[in-house]
């Protein structure tokens, strides 16, 4: 029997488990991964999130994919993951620093709101609209790393579908000559006139599909606008599953200090059985 918690963080939905006393191998949790986070055939979800003990930081969380590989950073997980940590007792306090392999993060939780300060990012390190092309859709893409690799494309019209962005989103993800690692691959439109902010659809690296939100593609998406001149410092981005507003300031040495604010939703304690693991054992 394994616990865990549901959790949603606007529309990325996660399983939460209190590793703390290192009770289970990260081999062990990315077979979990894999094993319930399938849809219709078990809990489903869009990964797993494990809080872990730090020597430096109140813990760490670390992210497995649907797919079983393990994430660097994922801002609505982090969310999640921050308001876990304070409604189970593993931080005392609703501010808190924890650990990501992508960096560290402060979080404050404030109900079902939280709002977390990113790892710094280096303006120098963006790479500006850069020409190419998938399956006959020409596109430009700027690219940066918000805790994992995002390409930004600010699209001149909408695709048709869901599906096209599936199908093309895909295909940029697995550019390897683009990307040798991959990337997380955020369709961009700005709002009208009258309504500020961004419309972003994240195709998303180890989901491997469509999300409905991605934090860390909402923090890109905005840098990227911010630096084009294409917003304020201070953004609304609308996902699918929701809203997460983004604040920029400008850090020593030329970085950008990023603050994303979303929501955490608690949703049910689950006690998954072990026929639900029995074909990855």
């Amino acid at each position: 029997m394994i616990l865990c918690t549901k959790m949603n963080g606007n529309g990325n939905d996660f399983l939460v488990i209190n590793n703390m006393e290192l009770k289970y191998s990260g081999e062990t949790l990315s077979m979990y991964a894999k094993a319930l986070c399938r849809r219709r055939e078990s809990l489903g979800a869009d990964g797993i999130l494990a809080a872990e003990p730090s020597e430096a930081h109140d813990f760490k969380m670390r992210l497995f994919n649907r797919d079983g590989t393990e994430g660097e950073m994922c801002g609505n997980g982090a969310r999640c993951i921050a308001r876990y940590a304070f409604l189970k007792g593993i931080v005392k306090k609703p501010e808190m620093t924890f650990e990501t392999i992508g960096g560290r993060v402060d979080a404050s939780v404030r109900d079902a709101r939280t709002t977390l300060k990113l790892s710094p990012v280096n303006i120098s390190s963006l790479v500006h609209d850069v020409p190419a092309s998938v399956e006959g859709y020409d596109f430009n893409y700027t690219f940066l790393t918000v805790g994992v690799p995002h390409a930004v494309i600010f699209e001149k019209t909408r695709l048709d579908s869901e599906d096209q962005y599936r199908k093309i989103g895909r295909a940029i993800r697995l550019r390897t000559d683009l990307f040798p690692e991959g990337a997380n691959i955020n369709f961009v439109s700005p709002k009208s006139t009258y309504e500020a902010g961004l419309d972003v659809i994240t195709y998303e690296r180890g989901v491997e599909d469509l999300t409905l939100s991605c934090g860390t593609g909402s923090t890109a998406s905005a840098i990227a606008a911010f630096t084009a001149g294409l917003t304020g410092p201070v953004v609304d981005v609308y996902n699918p599953g929701g809203l997460n507003r983004v604040s920029l300031e400008f850090g020593p040495s030329g970085k950008i200090l990023p603050e994303l604010e979303g929501g955490a939703s608690y949703i049910a304690e689950i006690e998954a059985l072990e026929e639900a693991l029995e074909q990855y054992n």
